[in-house]
């Protein structure tokens, strides 16, 4: 029943995006896209004409990944297994960009200082392994939409502009699935 519940809602956020909220992009939030049966759906839209920007988790969240959706890989494979399919978006038109979680509250850091090192760190990172691997990222999205002025302006001096929560239509890849 709350599956069904959970299908609804998506079916009622997909008619209001397509119908009433056409000027605003579809952003798609990848957290799930190591799994197979995601994988799947996420072609699926693509080859049916699908334009999306895809915010992209990279190794720097490999943790919040393993934790939050299960994933039994090895980093290494983890990592290879996404590149290759963040790859295979961008041969197909698709935008890349930045999503990184830090912490689900900014007040939950033990300190300013541990705060900015985590910031710098997951930041700087994730847009050094998309540039390594091709990608020419633009924009960041926060996890859980948790960031402040720090984190906003570390994105800023990275290159990258902070897209917030309701700039954009947003699902996430699992929601495809």
């Amino acid at each position: 029943m709350m599956k069904a519940i959970g299908e609804l809602r998506i079916i009622k956020d997909h008619i209001y995006f397509r119908i009433i909220r056409r000027t605003r992009p579809l952003t798609i939030h990848t957290e799930c896209m190591h799994k197979d049966n995601v994988w799947g759906a996420v072609q699926r839209v693509v080859y049916y004409g699908g334009n999306a920007m895809w915010f992209v988790v990279t190794p720097v969240n490999f943790d919040f990944v393993r934790t939050e959706t299960g994933c039994g890989l090895k980093a290494q494979q983890w990592e290879r297994i996404v590149l290759e399919r963040y790859k295979w978006l961008a041969e197909h038109g698709q935008q890349i960009e930045t999503h990184v979680h830090l912490r689900i509250k900014m007040s939950m850091y033990d300190s300013d200082e541990a705060m900015k090192r985590d910031v710098n760190a997951k930041i700087l990172g994730a847009v050094s392994w998309l540039k390594n691997n091709g990608f020419n990222p633009s924009m960041i999205v926060f996890g859980w939409w948790s960031c402040n002025g720090f984190a906003i302006a570390a994105a800023k001096k990275a290159g990258l502009k902070t897209v917030e929560r309701l700039d954009n239509y947003f699902i996430h890849d699992y929601d495809m699935a």
